[in-house]
């Protein structure tokens, strides 16, 4: 967080804790608050960020819609943000299945590198596959600075 002040200046609400959800949801998803921020910028770049939605539903043969990542995006819920961009993606088998073309094109439209939003949806399988203590677990870590940095 710290080392994207200019972004917790344009994105916090409520004294800052959506940005530290976001922190603890970008962990979680194996990425950092600059990948976080970045997606966001390109999101709502809405004219780069339409194209880029058309070309990858045309690319994948699979409907994506930005739309309610834009508007998360905007109204400062970076967390929401990013689970819809995950949830917009698929499983990891269908990203799995995606060409290289395809895969570029899914992560163009979201504002992140293929990288990123491989990590993205293979934690969120992890996270999908765990147990609500499990969950809990790694919900109280992420949020002690010791275990979360």
């Amino acid at each position: 967080v710290a080392s994207n002040a200019d972004k917790f200046a344009e994105f916090a609400q409520d004294g800052g804790e959506n940005i530290f959800k976001a922190a603890i949801g970008a962990r979680q998803l194996g990425v950092n608050m600059s990948t976080v921020a970045g997606a966001a910028d390109a999101l709502l770049d809405f004219e780069s960020s339409i194209n880029n939605q058309m070309e990858a539903s045309m690319l994948t043969g699979k409907m994506i819609n930005t739309d309610k990542a834009r508007e998360l995006a905007l109204s400062g819920d970076l967390a929401g943000m990013q689970r819809e961009i995950v949830s917009q993606v698929g499983s990891q088998a269908e990203f799995d299945r995606m060409n290289v073309i395809q895969r570029q094109a899914m992560a163009k439209a979201f504002g992140v590198s293929v990288q990123d939003l491989s990590k993205m949806v293979a934690n969120q399988e992890k996270l999908n596959n765990m147990t609500d203590v499990q969950k809990e677990i790694i919900q109280l870590c992420s949020s002690f600075p010791i275990y979360g940095s």
